[in-house]
């Protein structure tokens, strides 16, 4: 049951039709894992914190830098040299004290237990820790909502697999290769800040769906295409790959 409290800072949320108090407590019960807490992680721990997402857990075992500040809005000046994730922690719960939230100052590897966890947000900016929490989302059949941008581009996707097999995987779409992969990352790309804003935001907006709403119609098999410069958003939808080495163990 929510208090009386929640109800005044959940107001908003508990008068839309088909999520009310009982989508609410959904949220209050749901565990988190936000890997990465850079463009993508900042909007997302915060939003998740506001939403009443109840129990987060935040990894990332990175500093803040100067060249962070123009998209990775949960930071400071001053904060500079400090830990991302135990700052994005104190963030998160100035914005909601009411919440479970904590940091991880690791690199996401194979080893991470993610049985606990309801959703996966991967906010990460490197192809190999994309493969593992695919692996690892797709093998304990978690939801994992992935998101990507760079430059002016951004990229949104909702995967399943593990708990639909009509469902593709991560690696379905972008199977591995050994040849040399185009720069994926803001570090070496550029990147727009509000770009990171939009992707993060559409992610924790499919994790309220998925776990609050009953009625809906879920948008994993598909990919979301971001256009910054047009402002087009495209929908692909997704084809699976029976062939696939995830999808098949």
């Amino acid at each position: 049951m929510l208090n009386d409290d929640d109800l005044n800072r959940y107001a908003r949320q508990v008068i839309i039709p088909n999520f009310d108090e009982e989508g609410q407590e959904k949220l209050l019960k749901t565990k988190c894992l936000i890997v990465g807490a850079g463009g993508l992680g900042c909007p997302v721990a915060l939003y998740c914190s506001a939403a009443g997402f109840g129990h987060i857990e935040i990894f990332d075992n990175d500093v803040i830098e100067i060249s962070n500040l123009n998209r990775q809005i949960a930071y400071k000046n001053n904060e500079i040299g400090n830990s991302k994730a135990e700052n994005l922690v104190k963030e998160c719960q100035k914005l909601n004290p009411n919440i479970s939230i904590n940091s991880k100052k690791e690199i996401f590897d194979e080893s991470i237990n993610i049985d606990n966890f309801d959703i996966i947000f991967d906010c990460s900016d490197n192809s190999k820790t994309k493969y593992i929490m695919n692996f690892l989302s797709h093998k304990n059949k978690k939801i994992l909502i992935s998101g990507s941008a760079i430059q002016m581009e951004g990229q949104l996707a909702i995967w399943k697999s593990g708990l639909n097999t009509d469902y593709p995987c991560y690696e379905c779409i972008f199977p591995k290769t050994s040849e040399t992969a185009p720069i994926s990352n803001c570090r070496e790309a550029g990147i727009i800040g509000p770009v990171t804003g939009l992707i993060g935001s559409m992610q924790v907006n499919e994790a309220i769906k998925e776990i609050a709403l009953d009625d809906y119609q879920s948008t994993a098999g598909n990919l979301f295409l971001y256009d910054g410069i047009t402002q087009n958003l495209d929908k692909i939808r997704l084809t699976k790959n029976y062939q696939c080495p995830v999808c098949s163990i």
